[in-house]
């Protein structure tokens, strides 16, 4: 049954000519080309990186509310929760789970958002609302010389509308199962000296409920992943100047506490605010930027442990300031340059730890007052000494005041053997520096800070190629991965330390068709495998294999029909663990909507779990249940443009 929506494939292409021309508006003509693989634009085929693109008529198509919606559509990507505390959404990538999702970077419109605390962003940003979002851009590999840490697995940029893109302003209301309520304005002005734009979202749910047949200590109950949302940002431009400004809050709850006891009283509060000031000249062969970034993270997360007999209040501040110029040159033999200098200020503070509503700061205070500062350079160099061939290599190096330097190479070739063929063979360096966690944590049992670890480390090998004719598209690759002195804790030590090393390798392959506008389709697989190098087993919690097969079709009356099915294999368990492998799962996904949506009326309906199969989430420790991940959920969404 997996396989019969294959059948959609076979009947886009029998609906199209043997040979077409793509038409310029067409949906894959926005897709194909990428900004973060290089900071500046490039055809797909021609990025030096593994890289997929999610437009917004995608996004729109497929009934995407928030970002997780739209990432677990992309290749080698899956959303699950982690295997050692269940408390919230993280992602997998290429067959490695983290509990912080802290091994990807995400940016919004070039602005960072992992926090310094835990190096995560999924705590806050998972459901972040894509009503506003032009496209996401996702490289599935090392970014690490361009972007500095965290971008070892992935870098995940968001890249919003602004008012250039406004056609008119629109409201909307949404509602599904869940108590999940929703509403959405975007307004904004667009006149030839200056365009401003503003996005509002709230959102809140009661969650799934759903039941927990043993928690660590044996009792059942039901999960309390419960959130409410609020968040907006502001764009605004004038000549070369441009502002981009966020809010975002989330309060949420947890779907285990902190002790993965049955959970009845966690209340997380988050908040980041973020301040991007641009200023953007271009030349006739160059082109030059200076920006200033400010972000501040607030979390104030009041935990249950050990099922309610103790909560636990541990506050945290960090600001973030940020300068950086950035200059692409092109006027030199074939050649482009970037050249890029940065600097970032990071101060923690306001870290403050309620044991039961009693102040324990002065003598058991969950971490500490810091700062740490990061002065860094990016030498990039595109070169094409020949028509057919595109060498790219580059070199970031920072300092980090706190954990010593870092080096981060990568190197690309490009072959194109003719127009509809691109051959790509890149090597990566990335890393992670330690985040303040895992550097000054203490008075936790389960976590002891260590201020003598070091960044971890990754190198990554890939070899690519993409072939398109007329409406087909076939992306596919292979990687080697070597994750070098992790950052972990060995059980049952809770002291944070370098240790051991991980390999990944694997098999992507994507087929997409676009015969006309509204009609098109796409089928992913996935294989992955990874083993620990200390005890050679391979990496448990993860399937090696993943299905994935779209399509859309506009229907009459300005309507439109989504639907995709996911297969995802078995996930094998962690060495000494008595309990059968995770069964492979598959799910169903459906969304329609009618209307135009940049004038008037429109609505939209999406069903994810269609069928309501049981899909579950597997947790590392054996005497406890799997976590299931979602039941059914449905929502209605009611728009108007004006």
């Amino acid at each position: 049954m997996v396989w019969k929506p294959g059948c959609l494939l076979i009947m886009l292409a029998a609906a199209a000519p043997a040979r077409a021309e793509t038409p310029v508006d067409l949906l894959f003509d926005e897709q194909d080309s990428v900004i973060t693989a290089t900071e500046s634009q490039r055809a797909l085929g021609q990025a030096p990186a593994i890289v997929t693109v999610i437009t917004e008529q995608q996004i729109r198509d497929m009934g995407a509310h928030t970002l997780i919606d739209a990432l677990e559509t992309v290749p080698g990507l899956g959303i699950s929760y982690p295997q050692d505390f269940g408390t919230s959404n993280t992602l997998t990538v290429r067959g490695l789970k983290t509990t912080e999702a802290e091994k990807t970077l995400l940016l919004i419109n070039g602005h960072r958002v992992n926090n310094p605390y835990s190096g995560s962003w999924n705590y806050l940003f998972d459901e972040f609302p894509l009503d506003d979002v032009r496209r996401i851009e996702i490289i599935r590999g090392p970014g690490s010389a361009l972007y500095g840490s965290n971008a070892m697995a992935a870098v995940i940029h968001v890249i919003t509308n602004t008012a250039d893109g406004l056609h008119s302003s629109r409201a909307s209301v949404s509602a599904g199962n869940n108590g999940l309520q929703r509403g959405h304005i975007t307004t904004g002005n667009n006149n030839a000296e200056q365009k401003v734009m503003l996005s509002l979202d709230a959102s809140s749910t009661h969650g799934s409920r759903l039941p927990v047949a043993r928690d660590a200590v044996g009792a059942s109950g039901t999960t309390n992943f419960w959130r409410r949302q609020q968040s907006g940002f502001l764009s605004y431009s004038s000549g070369n100047w441009s502002l981009f400004a966020m809010q975002a809050n989330k309060r949420r709850g947890s779907l285990l506490d902190g002790t993965n006891q049955i959970d009845h009283s966690t209340d997380i509060a988050i908040r980041q605010s973020v301040a991007a000031l641009t200023w953007k000249q271009e030349g006739d062969d160059w082109d030059a930027e200076l920006r200033t970034d400010a972000d501040l993270f607030n979390l104030d997360p009041n935990w249950q442990l050990y099922g309610g007999a103790l909560t636990v209040r541990s506050q945290v501040k960090d600001l973030t300031l940020t300068g950086r110029g950035l200059l692409h040159y092109r006027g030199w033999k074939k050649q482009e340059w970037t050249l890029s200098l940065g600097y970032d200020h990071i101060r923690q503070y306001g870290v403050r730890t309620y044991n039961n509503g009693v102040d324990v700061s002065a003598t058991l205070n969950h971490n500490r007052n810091a700062v740490r500062q990061v002065p860094a350079l990016v030498i990039q160099n595109e070169w094409s000494p020949v028509s057919q061939l595109t060498l790219t290599t580059g070199l970031r190096m920072e300092r980090y005041s706190d954990v010593g330097s870092h080096f981060s190479p990568r190197f690309a070739a490009i072959w194109s053997p003719s127009d509809m063929l691109d051959i790509k063979a890149m090597y990566g360096h990335a890393f992670r520096a330690p985040n303040f966690i895992e550097l000054y944590s203490s008075n936790n049992p389960s976590i002891v800070g260590n201020t003598a670890i070091r960044p971890e480390t990754v190198d990554t090998f890939e070899l690519g190629g993409s072939a398109h004719d007329g409406i087909w598209h076939l992306d596919s690759n292979i990687y080697y991965s070597r994750y070098n002195r992790q950052i972990a804790r060995i059980a049952p030590s809770p002291l944070t330390i370098n240790a051991g090393r991980t390999d990944l390798k694997g098999v992507e392959i994507e087929l997409r068709a676009d015969v006309q506008k509204g009609l098109y389709g796409s089928l992913f697989y996935t294989w992955q495998t990874g083993s620990n190098s200390s005890t050679g087993q391979k990496l448990p919690g993860v399937p090696n294999q993943m299905v994935r097969i779209s399509g859309d079709a506009p229907l009459p009356f300005d309507t439109h029909l989504h639907g995709d099915v996911q297969w995802t294999g078995s996930q094998q368990r962690a060495l000494g663990d008595p309990r059968p492998a995770l069964a492979p799962t598959w799910v169903a996904d459906l969304a329609m909507r009618t209307g135009n949506p940049v004038a008037g009326p429109s609505a939209s309906f999406s069903v994810k779990n269609l069928f309501n199969h049981k899909i579950y989430s597997p947790l590392a420790t054996p005497t406890m249940s799997d976590l299931p991940i979602y039941e059914r959920q449905f929502m209605l969404s009611l728009s108007y443009a004006y």
